[in-house]
């Protein structure tokens, strides 16, 4: 009696068979969502930055006994800068190795001065900057992604190029016969910190990566040491060490 009692099938009606599996499909499906989110993000190989910096080029530096052109008629002080980057990630393996590039634009104004007397006039001048970099970079972000501590660091090398010209009211400016406009070519190193923003909200980092691809979204600081001037001599020093400022999207 026992041994039959054991094995005898259950009877169940038809509201108790539809009921039983529709409790079974939502046990699925809330199984299949959480191995979803365990199986972690979707796949990543682009970087995307915009950054903000207060540059100061180093156009004053040799003027160690007087005042230097940029102080004299520009008043000093740093250009803003803008810039945006894009990376693709090519290795990641203890950290990602990526090229990049970037482009920016910067500018500041002032007031001409006379060639004879060095006092100001009333013309304006005006000096634009656009820097173009061709970059290496390698993040390590090997802690962030398996121990989840939020900092990553990095560390980026660039080949820089940077048109530039000035200005005499709204024409290039043209001194002596020389045209107030060139092309210069330098190098660049910079070292960076960026604090991931997905601890913040971790239910909003996956649903930017599952709607939009945006795996990881950053705050990030970095100095950059740039020497110019690499080919020839220059008329202009834009040589700098600055700090900038942005966020950054990895997808």
């Amino acid at each position: 009696m026992a041994l039959t009692l054991l094995f005898q099938p259950v009877r169940m009606n038809a509201r108790s068979t539809m009921r039983a599996v529709v409790l079974l499909a939502g046990v699925l499906l809330a199984a299949g969502a959480q191995a979803a989110e365990i199986a972690g993000e979707t796949s990543r190989s682009m970087f995307f930055e915009f950054k903000l910096s207060p540059y100061t080029p180093l156009i004053d530096r040799d003027f160690t006994d007087t005042t230097g052109p940029y102080q004299t008629i520009m008043g000093g002080g740093p250009m803003l800068m803008g810039e945006l980057e894009f990376d693709y990630q090519f290795f990641q393996k203890m950290g990602s190795v990526a090229v990049g590039f970037s482009g920016g634009y910067a500018e500041k104004y002032g007031k001409a001065v006379d060639a004879q007397t060095l006092e100001p006039t009333s013309q304006p001048t005006g000096l634009k900057i656009v820097p173009l970099k061709a970059l290496l970079v390698y993040r390590f972000d090997w802690l962030s992604l398996k121990k989840d501590i939020p900092l990553v660091p990095y560390a980026k090398v660039a080949f820089v190029m940077m048109p530039w010209w000035v200005l005499n009211g709204s024409e290039i400016e043209v001194s002596d016969g020389l045209r107030g406009a060139g092309i210069s070519y330098g190098i660049a190193g910079v070292f960076g910190l960026a604090l991931t923003l997905d601890f913040l909200d971790p239910r909003l980092s996956r649903d930017l990566d599952t709607s939009l691809g945006v795996n990881h979204s950053y705050l990030f600081t970095e100095f950059a040491i740039q020497e110019m001037g690499l080919f020839e001599p220059q008329s202009i020093d834009l040589s700098s060490r600055h700090w900038m400022f942005g966020l950054g999207f990895e997808f």
